[in-house]
């Protein structure tokens, strides 16, 4: 048994020492904690924007009149007349595999969006029979800006991120670079079949591949779940072919689109 004044004197450091000591602990299983979280499951919003207006449509356009009997024939379309994907929200969804402590692999997936998709018309270039003309040039004009279609993607993304600052650090940048392969789907609605009003419309898109970049932010809670909030783009060009009963026009796309997504995270 201690002596009185050699147990007095222990005391106060003693005392001192156990609630330093069980915080060092703690922040050491957590620092571990944080290493041994092999997955990563990210689930929240994501607000995509396209960034992507066609090049200008090339082809034939039908010159359609009911009192006259219906088709007339075409008109030929060289420029001027072009689509233009709007933004759209979307569930945002990946798994992230950890390397090491700073780098990681991740595979982003998502709910597939539906874009409306906007006709643009400026001044377009038509040759053809003159009152063919005159009828197409009208029904453009009747229809600029309005909804013709709809286009959904499928957009798979392999990122290889880099994770800034120590695994013990609650807040942590990271960047990432990858490959995206983006599907498309299309079909216009009833504004967009009315305007070619010439059978069904059909519309065919190319997939794409290409680089894709992102960075992020993340605020780790605990061990398991974390915040975080990302921007990501990518190269992404595909054809478009647009067939009806009696015409077909082709146009690009280039997407350079801005993905900014706000994420819940969960590791194990």
């Amino acid at each position: 048994m201690f002596p009185f004044g050699l147990s007095g004197a222990l005391c106060v450091p003693l005392m001192k020492f156990r609630p330093l000591s069980l915080s060092l602990a703690a922040t050491l299983m957590a620092g571990s904690a944080f290493a041994q979280s092999g997955y990563t499951i990210k689930l929240g919003y994501g607000s995509i924007d396209p960034r992507a207006t066609s090049s200008d449509l090339k082809g034939t356009l039908p010159a359609y009149n009911a009192a006259a009997g219906g088709y007339l024939g075409n008109v030929a379309v060289s420029s001027g007349v072009s689509l233009e994907v709007q933004t759209q929200d979307t569930l945002m969804f990946s798994i992230e595999r950890a390397l090491n402590d700073n780098w990681a692999v991740e595979l982003r997936l998502g709910y597939p969006p539906k874009h409306d998709v906007k006709l643009r018309v400026n001044n377009p270039g038509l040759t053809g029979y003159g009152p063919f003309v005159d009828g197409v040039r009208a029904k453009l004009a009747a229809n600029n800006g309005l909804v013709v279609a709809g286009v959904r993607q499928w957009a798979p993304t392999l990122f290889l991120n880099y994770k800034f600052g120590d695994k013990t650090q609650a807040l942590r940048p990271w960047v990432g670079v990858g490959i995206n392969h983006t599907t498309f789907k299309s079909s216009t609605n009833a504004v967009g079949n009315e305007l070619y009003h010439d059978g069904a419309v059909r519309v065919k898109l190319s997939d794409s591949t290409g680089l894709a970049f992102q960075t992020g932010v993340t605020y780790q809670f605990d061990q398991n779940w974390s915040l975080q909030a990302s921007w990501m783009t990518a190269a992404v060009k595909h054809n478009l072919t647009t067939y009806t009963d009696h015409s077909s026009q082709k146009a690009t796309y280039r997407f350079h689109p801005s993905v900014f997504a706000a994420v819940v995270a969960y590791s194990f």
